[in-house]
């Protein structure tokens, strides 16, 4: 438990907006440093074997203009990519709204490395308003912590779920820290405080909005 909080502490969250496709867009940006060499986090997130491990089965083209699917969740297009640095693919859910993924992988010394996730979507305002941000980043964070537990050799995955209470515990914490990043970024503290509060009984299953 004392590492789940751990890496949600140490996780840095910022809320920004730009433009997509001529659209104002929300960007959420995650920053975590791991204890583990750049090319071996590059290589947990973008060779298909090892992806499986922690995240989800992945299948298609991953090359720059390849088509991928994740299982069960997204697909999209492989856009641009910097071997051993980064790469930006389109990121698609069902019908959801464009949407953009660009993961960066920086050396921080020999042996650890520092990680940025920015994840751009044009998101309808009443949605905005009813989750905030961290609809998109408590999911983000959830990624994250797979990834490290993964690199430092714990047992992760749909087959190795955490409890249940450290999950709502992980959740709460989250969807409290995107509030704080959303309320930085100019949302109205109890606004972002209830929208908090939702995303933290969505992702628990607990949420009776409607929303789907």
């Amino acid at each position: 438990m004392a590492d789940i909080m751990d890496i949600l502490l140490s996780t840095t969250r910022l809320v920004t907006t730009t433009q997509l496709n001529h659209q104002e867009a929300t960007t959420v940006v995650l920053h975590q440093e791991l204890s583990s060499p750049a090319h071996d986090v590059w290589a947990a997130c973008t060779e298909p074997g090892r992806i499986q491990e922690w995240f989800l089965p992945i299948s298609g083209d991953l090359a720059i203009g390849g088509h991928y699917s994740l299982e069960g969740n997204a697909s999209g297009e492989v856009l641009e990519c910097n071997p051993g640095r980064s790469f930006r693919v389109s990121w698609v859910m069902g019908a959801g709204p464009d949407s953009e993924l660009v993961f960066t992988v920086t050396p921080t010394n020999t042996d650890h490395a520092l990680v940025e996730l920015r994840h751009t979507a044009t998101v309808d305002p009443d949605l905005m308003g009813t989750y905030g941000p961290g609809a998109v980043g408590v999911g983000w964070d959830a990624t994250l912590l797979g990834l490290y537990q993964y690199l430092r050799g714990i047992p992760t995955g749909p087959s190795n779920p955490l409890p249940t209470h450290a999950m709502q515990s992980f959740f709460e914490a989250s969807s409290d820290a995107w509030a704080t990043a959303a309320i930085a970024h100019g949302a109205e503290a109890d606004g972002a405080r209830a929208a908090a509060v939702r995303t933290t009984a969505f992702y628990t299953g607990t949420d009776s909005s409607g929303a789907s």
